[in-house]
C-alpha cells in the first residue's frame, strides 16, 4: 500500500465501477435472461356468471380503517389514519389492489390447482371467489358468510388489541351427501409500477418492493423481481410438487411468515392454527404485466408493473359430510416499526425479521437498540441520530488514533516524498523503494494506520443500514427537514456535508505523485459526497455531517497532543509542526529521538 491517498483513489474508482454497473451496466449489457415470457401457468380465474352489488365492511381502530369486500370477503382497502402516516394530509393506503379481485389481500382460496384439478368433481367448491354477505359488523370485526349446495363458508376478520393487526378465521363445512375436498390459499399481493420501484439518483426507492419468507427458525428468504426472471423458474424451488402449480418458488422448512414488504411497510401472514396434520407451506412470486404485443421487450413497456404475491399454501383436506374445518391466520399490514413488530401476535411471531439489517445485522441491532433507548430519554429522532453518531465515533475513537498519528507523519514527509518523486519521476520501481526506505528510517507504516480505520467500517455501515430502513424517520420532521425519511428539499445540509468533507481531505498528507491526481482527489471525493447526499435521506445526512465534524475535532485533538508532546523534545522534529526540519542534513551520529 503506497499511501493513504492510494486508498482513497483506489475507494474513488471502486464506487466509480460500483456505480457504472448499476446505473450504466445494465443498460449497456442487459439484465434480462434469455426468454422475455416468464413460464406462469394458466391460473384459474372462475367466477359466478351473476353476481350481486358489491359491498363493503369497515373496521375502525386508532391507527388503522380496514375496508372489506364482499367479493372474496377479501382487503380493498387498509388506510394508515394517524398523523405520521399521512401525505398532505391523506392516509397512506397500504392496499394495492383494490380493483382486482383476485389479487387483494387476504383473498382465500379453497382451490389450489397444484393440489386439486380444476374440473376435480369432489372439489369442495366451484370458484376461484365467490360473493359472501356481511353476517355481522360492528366497527372492530366483520363476519361474511356465503352457501351453497356443496359448501358453507364462514370467514371472520377481526382488530386485536395490538396495532396493525388483523385476526382472520375462516370456517369450512361440508353441506353435500358426499365426501368433497379443497386445498387453502393465503395470498397477500402488492402491485407496482417500474417507475414506483426505480430509484432516483444513488437512492433507493422506498418502494422498492421484495416477497419473504420466515422460517420458525428466523431464517428469512428475500426475492426481488430479479429472482423472477423467465430463466430462473427453472431453478428447483420451482418445481412443480404437491402444493406448487410450478410458478412459484416454495421455501423450504416451516413457515412462520409470508410477506410482502418494502423499505418502510410490510403486510405479512402467520399462519396460527389449521386442522390437524395440516401445515402450510410459504410461496413466493413477482407476476409480470406488461404489452407483449407492442413491445418486444418488457422492459421496453413504459406501463410494465408487477403484482408481488407472497402466500400460505395448505396441503389438500377432504372433509365428510356435515364435518368442518377452521383455519386461522393473523395478519400484519403496517409500518415496520421494530417495537410494534416485536409485540405482535403477543410477542410470538418472527415478524421483527422482516426488517432487513443487511450483512452487518448483529452489530445494527446493537445500534437499533441504542437509538431506540436513546430517544425513549430523548424524544427527537434528530438529537437521537446526532447522540448515537457521537457515542459510535467515541468509542471508535482508540482505533482511529494510529490512523492519525501515521498521517501526520506523511505530512511531516512529504517535502522529502515531493523530492523523491521528483528524482525518480521516470523510474517507478526506484521511487518505490525510496519510499519505503524513507518511512522505514522513520518508523512509518502506512498500513498501520489504514487497517484501524477498516476494522471501523462493519459499525459504519451497520449504522448506514440502520438509518436508510428506520420507518421511525418516516415523516419526522428536524430542523428545516419536513421528513428526516426524505432528501432535504433545499439542498442545505449536502453543500454542508461537502465542506466538512473538503475540510477533512486538506487535513490528509499530499504525499508525491501526479499533481492533478492530488488536486482532483482534493476536490474529488468532496463534491461526490455532496452529489450522493442531494438524493439521500436527511436522516443519513444528519450522520454524515455529525460524522465529519467528530472526525474534524478527534484528528485536531491528536495533533494539538502530538504537538505539545514534542516540542518538549528539542531534538524531535517528526511531527513537530516544522515541515523543513525533515529536509535538512541529518547528523549521522544523532539519531531521531522523538515519537509520535
Amino acid at each position: 500500500m503506497e499511501s493513504k491517498g492510494s486508498l482513497f483513489r483506489w475507494l474513488f474508482i471502486g464506487v466509480a465501477v460500483f456505480l457504472a454497473m448499476k446505473f450504466v451496466g445494465p443498460k449497456l449489457f442487459g439484465s434480462e435472461g434469455s426468454a422475455e415470457y416468464q413460464p406462469l401457468t394458466a391460473e384459474s380465474r372462475k367466477l359466478p356468471s351473476a353476481r350481486p352489488a358489491e359491498k363493503t365492511c369497515d373496521i375502525f381502530t386508532d391507527r388503522f380503517n380496514a375496508v372489506l369486500s364482499t367479493r372474496g370477503a377479501s382487503l380493498k382497502h387498509f388506510k394508515l389514519t394517524t398523523a405520521k402516516y399521512r401525505r398532505k394530509d391523506t392516509p397512506i393506503d397500504l392496499a394495492t389492489t383494490p380493483d382486482m379481485e383476485l389479487r387483494q389481500q387476504l383473498r382465500m382460496s379453497l382451490r389450489n390447482e397444484a393440489a386439486l384439478q380444476a374440473d376435480d368433481l369432489n372439489s369442495q367448491i366451484d370458484f376461484d371467489s365467490v360473493d359472501y354477505q356481511i353476517e355481522s359488523s360492528d366497527g372492530k370485526n366483520c363476519t361474511f358468510g356465503y352457501q351453497d349446495a356443496k359448501v358453507e363458508l364462514k370467514k371472520t376478520i377481526r382488530a386485536t388489541s395490538r396495532p396493525y393487526e388483523l385476526e382472520v378465521e375462516l370456517t369450512v363445512k361440508n353441506v353435500d351427501h358426499a365426501k368433497r375436498t379443497h386445498a387453502l390459499v393465503v395470498d397477500t399481493v402488492a402491485w407496482r409500477t417500474q417507475k414506483e420501484v426505480t430509484g432516483g439518483m444513488f437512492r433507493v426507492s422506498p418502494f422498492l418492493t421484495h416477497v419473504e419468507c420466515v422460517g420458525s427458525d428466523g431464517k428469512a428468504t428475500r426475492l426481488r423481481a430479479e429472482d423472477f426472471d423467465p430463466d430462473d423458474f427453472k431453478g428447483p424451488r420451482f418445481a412443480k410438487g404437491p402444493l406448487n402449480p410450478g410458478d412459484f418458488y416454495q421455501d423450504a422448512g416451516n413457515v412462520a411468515v409470508a410477506a410482502v414488504s418494502n423499505a418502510y411497510f410490510s403486510h405479512a401472514l402467520v399462519p396460527e392454527s389449521a386442522p390437524q396434520g395440516l401445515s402450510p407451506v410459504c410461496q413466493l412470486q413477482i407476476e409480470d404485466y406488461w404489452n407483449n404485443r407492442q413491445y418486444k421487450k418488457r422492459t421496453d413497456d413504459p406501463q410494465l408493473a408487477s403484482a408481488y404475491r407472497a402466500r400460505l399454501a395448505y396441503p389438500a383436506k377432504e372433509l365428510q359430510p356435515g364435518e368442518t374445518a377452521t383455519y386461522s391466520v393473523l395478519s400484519y399490514v403496517g409500518p415496520k416499526e421494530r417495537k410494534v413488530l416485536s409485540e405482535a401476535g403477543g410477542g410470538n411471531t418472527r415478524l421483527s425479521e422482516l426488517i432487513d439489517l443487511g450483512f452487518f445485522a448483529v452489530i445494527a441491532k446493537i445500534l437499533v437498540g441504542f437509538l431506540l433507548t436513546v430517544h425513549g430519554y430523548i424524544p427527537n429522532w434528530g438529537i437521537a441520530i446526532i447522540i448515537l453518531t457521537l457515542t459510535a465515533r467515541s468509542l471508535l475513537f482508540p482505533l482511529a488514533i494510529p490512523s492519525i498519528r501515521s498521517m501526520i507523519k506523511m505530512r511531516e514527509l512529504k517535502p522529502e516524498l515531493d523530492a523523491i518523486t521528483a528524482k525518480f519521476k521516470d523510474d517507478a520501481q526506484a521511487k518505490g523503494l525510496a519510499q519505503m526506505e524513507l518511512w522505514r528510517k522513520h518508523k512509518v507504516n502506512p498500513l498501520k494506520g489504514c487497517l484501524p480505520q477498516l476494522a471501523s467500517m462493519p459499525v459504519w455501515f451497520a449504522l448506514y443500514t440502520t438509518l436508510q430502513t428506520a420507518v421511525e424517520l418516516y415523516n419526522i420532521p428536524f430542523l428545516w427537514f419536513p421528513d428526516l425519511s426524505m432528501p432535504d428539499p433545499y439542498f442545505v445540509l449536502p453543500f454542508i456535508i461537502g465542506i466538512t468533507s473538503f475540510m477533512q481531505q486538506r487535513m490528509m498528507p499530499m504525499q508525491g505523485g501526479d499533481p492533478a491526481q492530488q488536486k482532483m482527489m482534493l476536490y474529488m471525493m468532496p463534491a461526490m459526497f455532496t452529489v450522493f447526499m442531494l438524493f439521500l435521506p436527511a436522516g443519513l445526512g444528519v450522520y454524515m455531517f455529525t460524522n465529519g465534524v467528530l472526525g474534524i475535532i478527534q484528528q485536531q485533538s491528536v495533533e494539538w497532543h502530538v504537538r505539545r508532546t514534542t516540542q518538549s523534545s528539542p531534538t524531535a522534529s517528526l511531527a513537530s509542526g516544522k515541515p523543513n526540519s525533515i529536509v535538512k542534513p541529518r547528523a549521522p551520529t544523532s539519531p531521531r529521538k522523538g515519537k509520535v
